[in-house]
C-alpha cells in the first residue's frame, strides 16, 4: 500500500489501483473506489463531496488528473458511491461519462428513491415513533449535504459488456441492497467488484424498495439478494474487492456465512413474536437493543428496513400474518 500525505493508494492488479476514502463511522468503514487507468480510464465509486481532496492528491499521485477520467461507474444510488461524481465531472470539464444502472436513477439524479410524503408513511405504517420519523427526515437532508446530486448520462444493464481501463467488465445486475445495484466481473482475470453487495467484515444489508405509488412494497428485497448472491456464487470470482473493507478470497465461504446468518436473524425475529403481535419498529429494537447514540436516527432506519425485508419473506411463507391498528401494522405469527 503506498502512502502519501495521508493518502492510500495501492496497485492490485495491472493498472487498477484501489483508493481508499474517508467515511465517517467505523461500519461499513472507509470507501474504496478503484481506479482503472489505460485506455479508457475509468474511476469505480467515487465517495462522498468530502473525497474530492483524497482522490485529487491520489489522482497526482498516479501523475493524473480528473481530466484524464473517462468515465464514471456507480455501483449503487448511495451517498458514499456517487456523492463526488457531479464534481468530478465539473473537474474534468464535462468530458466524464456517468454510468449505473437505470433502477438507482433516483437516488443519483434525486437523492430520494421516493417522495418525502411516502417515507413518512411508510415510517408510520412501521410503528416509528414521531420523534424518529423527524430526525429520519433531518438524518437525510444531513446525507444529502455529502453528495450533489448527479445526472447518468448511460444506463448499464445485466450481461453488458464494456471496457474500464485495458480490461473487459460484464455488468451483472446484483439487486438487492438497492434495487439497481450492480457488480463488474472480469472474467479473464477472475475479479469481481460487487460495491455493497458482499462485504467480508459485515452482513451487507438488503434494504427495502419503496415505491413512488404505493406504500408497502411489492418487490423482496431480502429474495431478491440472496438470488443475486447465487449469480455470483455460479460465477466463482477468484478474488472479490468490496467497496468497504478487504479483499475476499473464498467468496464461497462468505455467501454460506450470509446465508447462516440470514436464517438466524429469521429464527430471532420468530422468537420474538411467539411472544405476542408487535409492530416492525418494536422489533427491531428488541431484536438490536445495543442501537443508541449520535447513529440512532440511522441504526433505527436500517434496523426497520432489516426487520420489515424480512418479515415479508416469512410472511410470504405463510409463518406470520400481518393487520392494521391505529396507522401501523402489526405481525404475529400464524396459527
Amino acid at each position: 500500500m503506498k502512502t502519501h500525505a495521508g493518502i492510500q493508494c495501492q496497485e492490485i492488479y495491472s493498472r487498477i489501483y484501489r483508493i481508499i476514502l474517508p467515511l465517517p463511522g467505523e461500519k461499513p468503514g472507509p470507501v474504496n473506489a478503484f481506479l482503472f487507468t489505460g485506455r479508457i480510464v475509468t474511476l469505480v465509486d467515487t465517495g462522498t463531496l468530502k473525497a474530492i481532496p483524497v482522490l485529487d492528491r491520489a489522482l497526482k499521485e498516479l501523475g493524473m488528473a480528473f481530466s484524464d477520467i473517462n468515465q464514471i461507474i456507480i455501483t449503487h444510488g448511495h451517498i458514499d458511491h456517487y456523492g463526488a461524481a457531479r464534481a468530478i465531472v465539473k473537474r474534468s470539464c464535462g468530458t466524464a461519462t456517468v454510468m449505473a444502472n437505470e433502477e438507482d436513477l433516483p437516488l443519483i439524479e434525486h437523492g430520494l428513491e421516493v417522495p418525502r410524503r411516502q417515507l413518512i408513511k411508510f415510517y408510520r405504517l412501521m410503528g416509528v415513533p414521531w420523534r424518529f420519523q423527524v430526525s429520519l427526515i433531518f438524518l437525510q437532508a444531513i446525507f444529502k449535504s455529502l453528495a450533489e446530486n448527479c445526472p447518468v448520462n448511460r444506463f448499464l444493464s445485466d450481461g453488458e459488456k464494456i471496457t474500464i481501463g485495458d480490461y473487459e467488465a460484464t455488468i451483472i445486475a446484483t439487486p438487492g441492497h438497492t434495487r439497481g445495484s450492480i457488480s463488474l466481473y472480469l472474467e479473464k482475470e477472475g475479479i469481481l467488484f460487487p460495491g455493497d453487495h458482499i462485504l467480508g467484515h459485515i452482513t451487507p444489508n438488503a434494504l427495502v424498495m419503496l415505491e413512488t405509488d404505493f406504500v408497502l412494497p411489492r418487490r423482496i428485497s431480502q429474495i431478491e439478494y440472496y438470488y443475486s448472491l447465487d449469480k455470483v456464487e455460479k460465477i466463482s470470482p477468484r478474488t472479490v474487492y468490496p467497496a468497504h473493507g478487504e479483499p475476499i478470497d473464498d467468496v464461497g465461504k462468505t455467501i454460506a456465512l450470509f446465508r447462516e446468518q440470514f436464517l438466524q436473524r429469521q429464527n430471532s425475529i420468530l422468537s420474538i413474536l411467539h411472544a405476542g403481535e408487535y409492530t416492525v419498529y418494536q422489533i427491531g429494537r428488541m431484536l438490536f437493543p445495543e442501537i443508541r447514540g449520535k447513529r440512532l436516527p440511522l441504526e433505527i432506519f436500517l434496523a426497520v428496513s432489516e426487520v420489515y425485508t424480512h418479515l415479508q419473506v416469512l410472511e410470504k411463507e405463510g409463518a406470520l400474518v400481518s393487520s392494521f391498528n391505529n396507522g401501523a401494522i402489526y405481525y404475529m405469527l400464524s396459527s
